[in-house]
């Protein structure tokens, strides 16, 4: 008779090392999930705050010939503070990715700010010479699509020989 609570023992201790890893396997899982959606709220909520608008006049002439380059100006109107010299910003120019090095940026509304906050306005550069494919701008319609955080902008303008 000793050996039915022997195995009973045996079987009530199996049972609960099961039961253990289980918690353990569940408990890992659920911290997991939770890291995510934390990560995701954050991730939304620097979407939301984010916002740039392009101030450049089209007409203007933001294409310099000369310097074989074009200039615009990106006013910051969201809550969401930016890197002041553009280096959050992801161009694509005539449906050519810019790369980094072919841009500069410049507040050219705060004096001395280390990051570019709501209502400063950036002077973005971005040299021709640099986008693939590209050689200078040929006459005709361009077109410069801007994202930062998940906000998009697309501006569009036309070069004219003279």
């Amino acid at each position: 008779m000793a050996s039915v609570p022997v195995s009973h023992l045996i079987l009530f201790i199996a049972s609960l090392v099961i039961a253990a890893g289980v918690v353990g396997t569940i408990t890992t899982g659920v911290d997991r999930v939770s890291a995510a959606v934390d990560d995701a709220g954050l991730d939304a909520t620097e979407q939301l705050r984010t916002d740039v608008t392009i101030i450049s006049d089209p007409s203007a002439g933001v294409y310099n010939a000369t310097s074989e380059n074009v200039t615009l100006l990106i006013k910051n109107t969201g809550t969401y503070r930016l890197a002041p010299d553009g280096s959050d910003l992801d161009v694509v120019f005539d449906g050519a990715y810019v790369r980094p090095s072919a841009l500069s940026g410049e507040l050219v509304s705060a004096d001395g700010a280390n990051a570019w906050s709501r209502g400063d306005v950036l002077r973005l550069t971005i040299d021709a010479n640099e986008i693939e494919g590209s050689g200078g701008l040929a006459d005709g319609d361009h077109r410069l699509f801007l994202s930062v955080n998940g906000d998009e902008e697309l501006f569009q303008f036309r070069v004219e020989g003279g």
